[in-house]
């Protein structure tokens, strides 16, 4: 404790008694208490915040890392599809082909576009 023992504890309670007298000694005892006390307090809320911090920070890391691995299968598994549609046309097919291989709704679009271009 900084290298104070105890005989240079009794010689600054000596000291204190004689400068402050024995009427406010107790009074700035309990002063001093409290004081430390307190302190005592705001340092450990502060290490609990700090490490509420450091562990939101870890979680949010992991979360981000989560949400950048499902957004890149995501997209590889949308690649892979588009891939899967373009190898699965031969190069030789027409156009009417290709129109059979649309979805439903991709037909019907097309066909209202010609009806409106042609009524």
């Amino acid at each position: 404790m900084l290298g104070i023992g105890m005989p240079e504890l009794i010689v600054i309670a000596v000291i204190a008694l004689i400068v402050i007298g024995p009427d406010k000694l107790p009074d700035l005892a309990k002063t001093l208490g409290r004081i430390l006390g307190e302190l005592k307090k705001a340092t450990n809320e502060f290490k609990e915040t700090m490490d509420v911090e450091s562990k939101l920070t870890e979680v949010k890391k992991a979360f981000d890392g989560i949400n950048e691995k499902d957004i890149v299968d995501k997209a590889e598994a949308v690649n892979e599809h588009e891939n899967i549609e373009t190898s699965s046309a031969s190069p030789g097919d027409d156009m009417d082909d290709k129109c059979d291989d649309k979805s439903d709704i991709e037909k019907e679009v097309s066909k209202g576009i010609t009806k409106d271009e042609k009524g």
